[in-house]
């Protein structure tokens, strides 16, 4: 039962620093670290990074946020709504080429490769 509890602490103590982690990093205009963080093994709070990453408007790291954790529904609504933001006039040129339609293209190309491989191996599970 003691471990149990040590691991419950390690693994609280391990939210805690690496949420505290994303934040530092796009604070001090680090975001492809950031994205280097979530792309790993990590521990962040969803719900906290989230929310401060849409405060922060640091829309890049909020997709491999929702990426890193299977939110692929949050994410193509995101870049959705990115894109179509980039398209008005409002929209300054650095925004613009940031968030362009080909960017859904290439997440839903990544999507379906995964979701491809992940029937692969499913299939040849229970072929073998």
């Amino acid at each position: 039962r003691p471990q149990t509890h040590r691991s419950s602490v390690a693994r609280e103590m391990a939210n805690v620093l690496d949420t505290s982690l994303l934040q530092a990093l796009v604070l001090t205009r680090q975001s492809p670290g950031a994205i280097e963080l979530l792309k790993g093994l990590n521990y962040c709070d969803l719900k906290i990074c989230e929310e401060f990453l849409k405060e922060k408007s640091d829309y890049m790291v909020l997709l491999e946020l929702y990426r890193s954790n299977d939110m692929h529904r949050e994410a193509l609504q995101l870049l959705n709504r990115l894109v179509e933001e980039s398209k008005s006039a409002m929209a300054n040129a650095d925004f613009s080429k940031k968030f362009n339609p080909q960017m859904i293209i290439e997440y839903l190309r990544v999507l379906f490769f995964l979701l491809c491989h992940h029937m692969t191996d499913t299939v040849i599970h229970f072929v073998t």
